[in-house]
């Protein structure tokens, strides 16, 4: 049933291409983004100038300052479109490193990174099996010493906040629109984003995530590899709560 209910892969490449780049590259929350990849990298306690995994990467909205602060940063997406956006922006001295590439399956070796982050709830695409190896992937890049940093919308919190719509202003008279609906029993979610033109043209994108409890990704966790899991309620460390996002630190 699971499988049924959520997005193919199909559907997740139509999203994350150049419609996602129209909805967020301009994203007002870039700075906010910058100083939380900061944070975590140091929450998850990687070494100056150590070597990071940002996975997935997008358009670069962590792995570009990440790179800027001096470490050496490789970013994986699936997308080619967004990697295309890094690339352009990441333009310099210190550039990450780019590579095209599902993170169920990670062209990397062993115990080759300090600290992988994966943010801005990047995980529930595919649902709890595949989901669990993409973990297990990152799992196996780390170093015996490092850390993931794992931060994520989760179900108590999304139960507390759903809204099944609202809307964002883009600039030059674009709007988001976004409309949801949430089934709390399967812990699936369903959004359309609604791109609106300033002259009134509309473009559309639905798609189905998994929105897991802190409980099934320690779960998850724990299948995975990891043997030491905190859950915090932010970057700095507070208190997880139902009310808060979650933060998770996971070591092998």
């Amino acid at each position: 049933m699971e499988r049924q209910s959520l997005s193919t892969t199909e559907t997740w490449d139509a999203f994350f291409s150049d419609f996602y780049l129209r909805a967020y590259a301009d994203d007002e929350r870039q700075t906010e983004a910058e100083a939380q990849a900061l944070a975590a990298v140091a929450l998850g306690g990687c070494p100056s100038g150590g070597r990071v995994l940002d996975v997935p990467c997008g358009f670069g909205r962590h792995a570009i300052p990440l790179a800027r602060a001096g470490y050496r940063v490789v970013g994986v997406d699936r997308s080619q479109a967004l990697l295309d956006e890094a690339a352009r922006r990441g333009d310099g001295a210190s550039r990450p490193t780019f590579t095209r590439a599902d993170y169920r399956d990670l062209p990397l070796p062993d115990d080759s990174f300090d600290v992988a982050v994966n943010l801005f709830t990047s995980l529930g695409y595919l649902g709890d099996e595949e989901d669990t190896k993409v973990l297990r992937e990152i799992r196996r890049v780390l170093r015996p010493s490092g850390a993931l940093v794992l931060e994520t919308m989760h179900r108590d919190a999304l139960i507390h906040r759903f809204r099944e719509s609202d809307w964002r202003l883009l600039g030059a008279g674009r709007l988001l629109l976004e409309q949801r609906t949430f089934d709390p029993a399967s812990g699936v979610a369903q959004t359309t984003q609604t791109l609106i033109g300033a002259t009134g043209e509309r473009d559309s994108r639905t798609f189905s995530v998994r929105v897991y409890t802190a409980t099934e990704l320690l779960a998850m966790l724990a299948r995975a590899g990891f043997a030491d899991v905190r859950c915090y309620g932010d970057f700095d460390g507070a208190p997880f709560a139902t009310t808060t996002r979650l933060v998770m630190v996971a070591r092998p």
